[in-house]
């Protein structure tokens, strides 16, 4: 992300640690500070300052209540908010003791046990543990800070490794399909082994070959990679094997073929999946003859207890020699 040469704003700061900004405005801000040094210590800085006015009471009134209920809703700037007012209390005490030692009276009722241990400290030791508690939060601010960047980059790397997956199982099946209508076009040119008996010209044989088509779900109409089939006059039937996305999990499916005028050129109802070369599939048998040249749409549903819902729709072409 690209941001200005002059990033920091103070104002726009402040309303991000109350909670005053639209989510997009926050997240720029939050990878703006994961990519930016500089500018994680100026948020930090406004941080602080924001606690000094409320632990004074110079906040804005109008602010009081979303400090309040929106930044002291983290655990974490509750215990900031607390030290600042021990660290605060603790100097104040100092500077009090420097200018005019005070006789206590008597001892008070009831005080917070930090702030009591902080105060039975003598000035230079008092001072070194803040110090050290002080360094102690910036630590905690830090690791947690690595901790969400080393989740983000995590998430990123997955996302990556997931879509080169995909293109991975594409490719293959790209690759089966291929495989698949090789083997078909083999069958056809060797033609059937066995003797067959020659039909009398007045009736021929109706052609027997089948041809397999893998129909991969994610395909647009106008994309590139819309597989082609081939139909010679010896195939009699077209078998498509549908891919059925593994959270696409129903006990039926029903599947409609329409050519690009949207006419309905077959069907099957009631489908159950099948475990094949290309995975989880439902398999649809046509008769070639309805199938013209052109573009079809293969539309997936599936069934469930009387309801039908839309998976997805899938197309190919189909050529005739």
């Amino acid at each position: 992300m690209d941001y200005p040469a002059t990033p920091y704003n103070e104002e726009l700061i402040v309303r991000y640690l109350l909670g005053e900004l639209d989510e997009k405005e926050q997240v720029e801000i939050e990878d703006h500070a994961f990519q930016d040094e500089q500018y994680m210590q100026s948020v930090l800085t406004v941080e602080s300052d924001l606690i000094d006015e409320y632990i004074r009471g110079e906040i804005p009134a109008d602010r009081i209540n979303q400090f309040e209920n929106h930044f002291l809703a983290s655990a974490e700037r509750r215990d900031k908010v607390e030290f600042a007012r021990t660290l605060a209390t603790v100097s104040a005490e100092q500077q009090v003791t420097q200018a005019a030692p005070i006789v206590r009276l008597a001892p008070p009722v009831r005080e917070n046990a930090l702030l009591a241990f902080i105060r039975s400290l003598n000035p230079v030791a008092a001072f070194s543990l803040a110090a050290a508690a002080l360094i102690l939060v910036f630590g905690m601010v830090w690791f947690a800070r690595e901790g969400l960047r080393s989740r983000t980059q995590l998430a990123q790397q997955q996302a990556e490794q997931r879509e080169r997956e995909a293109q991975q199982r594409l490719e293959a099946e790209r690759k089966r399909n291929e495989e698949i209508a090789a083997q078909q076009q083999r069958e056809v040119k060797e033609g059937p082994t066995p003797p067959t008996p020659q039909p009398s010209p007045e009736t021929p044989a109706p052609p027997t070959a089948v041809a397999t088509l893998v129909l991969l779900p994610g395909l647009s109409r106008g994309s590139g990679g819309v597989p082609t089939l081939t139909v010679n006059p010896m195939i009699g039937t077209v078998r498509l094997l549908v891919g059925v996305d593994p959270q696409d999990d129903y006990p039926r499916f029903k599947v409609e073929v329409r050519n690009q005028n949207n006419k309905l050129v077959g069907g099957q109802n009631n489908l159950t999946l099948r475990k094949t070369k290309a995975g989880r599939t439902v398999v649809v048998d046509l008769p070639a003859s309805k199938l013209t040249p052109g573009r079809y749409e293969l539309a997936l549903k599936g069934l469930n207890e009387g309801a039908v819902e839309d998976l997805g729709f899938y197309y190919f072409d189909v050529q005739k020699k």
